[in-house]
């Protein structure tokens, strides 16, 4: 089967390319496969909507990541909010682009079977993120 990862209204900072390239390498070391991932870029309004249903929280957040994923092969649609990831990049004094990169391998992570509900699963995750930023940059530094 024919592995897919689909980005859908994607904002303009991000080479699709390499991406999906990277996130495919980053799987595979993790030991997994991809059969579907499809990340959707929605407005605030939709992300509360869909936040308030599936999670009963009254907020936005940066992405929700829905996993159907079996025996180590990642299927999963995120739901991603390009504002609230602006915000939070502001907030962390960070560049949007890495902010985005850091919210696609985060809703990754939850498939592949990492956390965050507490303070040392946060931290792994973190690490993971930080890894994976590293290879986006690394990445983008030999094509210049």
């Amino acid at each position: 089967m024919k592995k897919i990862i689909k980005f859908n209204n994607i904002p303009k900072i991000i080479n699709i390319y390499d991406i999906k390239r990277l996130i495919s390498i980053f799987v595979k070391n993790e030991g997994f496969g991809i059969k579907k991932i499809e990340y959707n870029f929605v407005s605030e309004d939709r992300m509360l909507k869909l936040n308030t249903k599936y999670l009963k929280h009254k907020t936005e957040t940066d992405i929700i990541t829905f996993d159907y994923s079996k025996s180590k092969k990642i299927q999963a649609e995120m739901y991603l909010c390009f504002s609230v990831i602006e915000r939070n990049a502001k907030e962390n004094i960070q560049s949007i682009e890495n902010e985005i990169v850091r919210v696609i391998i985060h809703g990754l992570l939850h498939c592949i079977g990492y956390n965050d509900k507490n303070n040392v699963d946060r931290e792994l995750m973190r690490k993971k993120e930080d890894s994976f930023l590293k290879m986006f940059h690394v990445k983008q530094f030999n094509n210049v």
